[in-house]
């Protein structure tokens, strides 16, 4: 076999070619680090936003969902009210009074509609809370 020779000019350059590119390695590892770590902070920054958001809308439907039993509750004790009026006012002994009475009856239950969203935003204001 034939002896091969190297210059010590060529193993100089041999070895700081090895280290430029161990130095390359180096930096491309501490980039894709960086990035990976930047890829988890905006997934954990979308989770956490989807996850406020859930939150928001669960609270808000939970909000209005009871609002709304309240309002419906109110309308229907206004309906009852109405109807009670209506059978306190007429007698059957004086049915000449009955028209006046669905004149008042009828008074009374243009105010059912405001009352139900009064007690609507009442109860939306106090469910913040």
């Amino acid at each position: 076999m034939a002896e091969v020779t190297v210059s010590s000019e060529l193993i100089e350059r041999l070895t700081a070619r090895i280290e430029a590119l161990e130095k390359k390695l180096d930096e491309k590892d501490t980039k894709d680090k960086k990035k990976k770590s930047r890829e988890k902070s905006t997934s954990k920054k979308i989770t956490d936003s989807v996850s406020d958001i859930t939150d928001d809308v669960i609270k808000e439907s939970g909000k209005i969902a009871g609002s709304l039993i309240d309002a419906t509750a109110e309308a229907m004790k206004e309906g009852a009210n109405a109807l009670s009026s209506l059978s306190d006012e007429t007698d059957r002994e004086k049915l000449g009074t009955v028209p006046a009475a669905i004149v008042g009856i009828l008074r009374k239950t243009m105010d059912i509609q405001k009352k139900a969203l009064d007690k609507f935003e009442d109860s939306y204001e106090k469910y913040d809370d």
